[in-house]
């Protein structure tokens, strides 16, 4: 994955709620590269998992809320 499309799948998972819902409730991190390759990204497990770290550790820091890799909020 290069760097244009890296930052491309993380925007997308901050923009479209529909594609972000089902990369975050695909039923393991298989199912969610193949979704993600769906959408004509071209990445590997450990590109897939930088993206939704970042993307869950910004979203966890923008509203004071933790979540898991997978977006799920965790109770405090």
């Amino acid at each position: 994955m290069t760097i244009a499309q890296s930052k491309a799948l993380y925007e997308r998972l901050q923009a479209d709620e529909v594609f972000r819902n089902r990369v975050l409730a695909a039923d393991g991190m298989e199912k969610c590269i193949e979704l993600i390759e769906s959408y004509g990204f071209n990445c590997s497990n450990d590109e897939v998992q930088m993206a939704l770290n970042k993307y869950t550790t910004n979203t966890a820091s923008d509203t004071s809320e933790n979540f898991t890799l997978w977006g799920n909020r965790i109770p405090r």
